[in-house]
């Protein structure tokens, strides 16, 4: 139930500010409710910001039922899907067996594919890790936020979140709502992205339910994620300090921390082969149903001879579509401006929209540019499109 059909619907009348139902809600508000120009809504100043009072009420009193109804589900030994900065999460007790499973089998998810726990802090990650001086470097300068920890595991942690392994992978979130419930729960919540094994990674509530139907968890909706990659796994168990997988923190941005060098791991696993100490790093993943043909750069996606009009294409940068559209193709971007930021962000709501247009192929292009961002965003696109060869 959204917040405006919580909002009973006894009148019509715009002059009657207590009673509006969703038609109404949805001329007179954004569905940020922030308030529309007066040429949009009909209604003065005033009323308008009545009306956005009661739309954020609403959402409110909504936020505060649904959080309740994630709470008891994760307190009962059930699932929660619960924001967070990067995507949003499948959430159980990581130290519960019997949760642990309900994950990988919701999921369709290999158990040799080991699972993050969340935690709020330092304190609590060393409750369920061998936390080491390097760790808590790191974990002191990017802490809450996108960076995953691999450390060697306490026998609290069930084999079943580390596919066997004597290491964890540990997260400590940034996202409020995620925090609140960590402290309310009080318990370490284990939390991979909250769709089917390989599919597109979700950055908001309504691409969760389209992913689980009948079958999703009560969703704690908190918006759409700020990030939209997932987190950065550092590797800090073996001598040397490796990125598993690459994501919003840079491995450069971790040496200045450590004060030492960082091997980046170009390796992709199999995971029918064997376990890797890193989520993310199955030859597919991250993959749309439309099958993915990347290029090289966007110059050769433009004069490819491979792409027909029943083809979907999505370039880097909005100003790159009239190109594209002049030649009658369907084409979508990443980003309104030029910001790889941006592009991060909106990877995966436009894999999915492309992916619901019914195409015979999807075409992509590898994202130019240096920066640490822009190498997760690739590694994601080459995940995504495995089943095709890069085309040069």
């Amino acid at each position: 139930m959204t917040s405006e059909e919580s909002i009973p619907a006894k009148s019509r009348n715009p002059e009657n500010y207590t009673f509006l139902d969703k038609e109404a809600l949805a001329k007179y508000t954004t569905d940020t409710g922030k308030i529309l120009p007066r040429k949009y809504t009909g209604l003065t100043p005033m009323q308008q910001r009545k009306v956005s009072k009661l739309i954020k009420k609403a959402r409110h009193m909504q936020l505060v039922r649904c959080f309740a109804s994630c709470k008891s589900s994760l307190l009962n030994g059930s699932l929660a899907v619960l924001p967070t900065e990067t995507v949003y999460g499948l959430a159980g007790f990581g130290t519960n067996r019997s949760t642990v499973k309900k994950i990988f089998a919701l999921k369709g998810r290999p158990s040799r594919n080991p699972l993050i726990m969340h935690v709020l802090n330092i304190r609590e990650a060393q409750c369920i890790s061998h936390f080491t001086a390097s760790a808590s470097k790191v974990a002191e300068a990017f802490w809450p936020g996108p960076l995953t920890l691999v450390l060697p595991k306490r026998k609290i942690v069930p084999n079943e979140v580390t596919a066997g392994l004597n290491t964890v992978a540990i997260r400590s979130p940034s996202h409020p709502l995620f925090r609140k419930m960590l402290r309310e729960v009080k318990l370490p919540l284990a939390a991979p992205s909250a769709n089917r094994s390989n599919q597109i990674s979700p950055t908001s509530a309504v691409e969760v339910l389209d992913e689980f139907g009948d079958e999703c968890p009560p969703i704690l909706d908190g918006g759409c994620c700020e990030i939209g990659l997932e987190s950065t796994v550092l590797d800090l168990s073996t001598e040397i300090p490796r990125v598993l997988r690459l994501g919003p923190i840079s491995s450069r941005e971790i040496e200045l921390i450590l004060n030492r060098r960082v091997l980046a791991s170009t390796q992709i696993l199999e995971l029918d082969e064997k376990s890797s100490k890193s989520p993310g790093n199955s030859f597919k993943h991250y993959a749309p149903q439309t099958p993915v043909i990347l290029h090289q750069n966007v110059h050769l996606l433009k004069v490819s001879k491979k792409i027909s009009p029943k083809d979907v294409i999505i370039v880097p940068f909005e100003n790159e579509i009239p190109l594209l559209e002049n030649k009658g193709m369907q084409v979508l971007s990443f980003s309104s401006s030029i910001s790889h930021w941006e592009i991060a962000k909106n990877l995966y709501s436009k894999l999915r929209q492309a992916d619901k247009m019914n195409a015979s192929s999807m075409h992509l292009a590898l994202i130019q540019g240096e920066e640490g961002i822009t190498k997760a965003i690739n590694d994601r696109l080459i995940r995504a499109s495995a089943q095709n060869p890069i085309t040069f």
